[in-house]
């Protein structure tokens, strides 16, 4: 559960460090190293992204396996457990009556 909070956290923190800042138009490179420094770096990102995307993808379907595992682990123990508080009451001393 812990990695999947440190991805959400993490994505949330890179959308909101892109909130502020208003996207640049595509102009195509004309040898302009600064252009192609900005797109470097925006390719960057994107690969970063992928790489949390993938990594969240994994630890759900982690979880999502941990969770169906718990509950068939739940659903065996439920047909193990004793009959309800209306069923008849176990003799702990040993005797029927006093």
């Amino acid at each position: 559960m812990r990695p999947l909070l440190c991805a959400l956290a993490g994505l949330a923190l890179l959308r909101a460090a892109g909130a502020d800042a208003a996207p640049e138009p595509f102009i195509p490179s004309r040898g302009d190293s600064t252009r192609s420094t900005g797109c470097d770096t925006h390719m960057a990102v994107h690969g970063r992204l992928d790489v949390i995307e993938e990594t969240v993808e994994k630890t759900v379907e982690h979880l999502e396996a941990e969770v169906k595992g718990l509950l068939s682990q739940l659903e065996e123990l439920a047909w193990n457990l004793p009959p309800g508080p209306f069923g008849p009451s176990p003799d702990l001393l040993g005797d029927d009556h006093f």
